[in-house]
């Protein structure tokens, strides 16, 4: 397995492997935009484009198995001593490549690039219906710190 940083010329299996991530993780209760493909690869697109962001490909045998994306984020609050951190906002593996220790590298990857420019600590986002992602991230040592609530009105 290769993993390398993406490119513009990944957009396409980047859109394919997040409205995976995104059907997986729908409960449906909130609809989506009818434009909700066309504006995710729009933002895709950007935030490929972005310095700030960080999207690494898995390949097996030159072929996509999965990809991370990730960004820096700035909150100089001047409440902590290094008011940068990391933000793993997307993380999919194709379901015939899984249980190959994919997902876990591209992690370690994307946290070692954060070390390297000086950010100690990583976020990650994920839906409380998702335990296949709660057991994966408690795995690598990401443990609960904030919870959001949501009530429809």
């Amino acid at each position: 397995m290769n993993i390398r940083e993406a490119s513009q010329r990944d957009l396409s299996q980047i859109v394919e492997y997040t409205l995976a991530l995104h059907q997986h993780e729908d409960d449906g209760k909130i609809a989506a935009n009818p434009r909700f493909s066309d504006n995710l690869s729009a933002w895709l697109s950007n935030a490929l484009d972005s310095s700030q962001s960080l999207f690494l490909i898995a390949e097996s045998k030159a072929n996509p198995v999965g990809f991370i994306g990730a960004m820096s984020i700035v909150n100089d609050n001047g409440f902590l001593a290094n008011p940068a951190k990391g933000l793993i906002q997307l993380l999919w593996v194709d379901e015939k490549s899984r249980n190959k220790n994919i997902a876990e590298n591209l992690v370690i990857e994307v946290e070692r690039c954060f070390k390297k420019v000086g950010i100690d600590y990583v976020e990650c986002n994920y839906t409380c219906i998702n335990n296949l992602a709660e057991s994966f991230w408690n795995k690598l040592g990401y443990a609960k710190h904030s919870v959001t609530a949501r009530k429809f009105i």
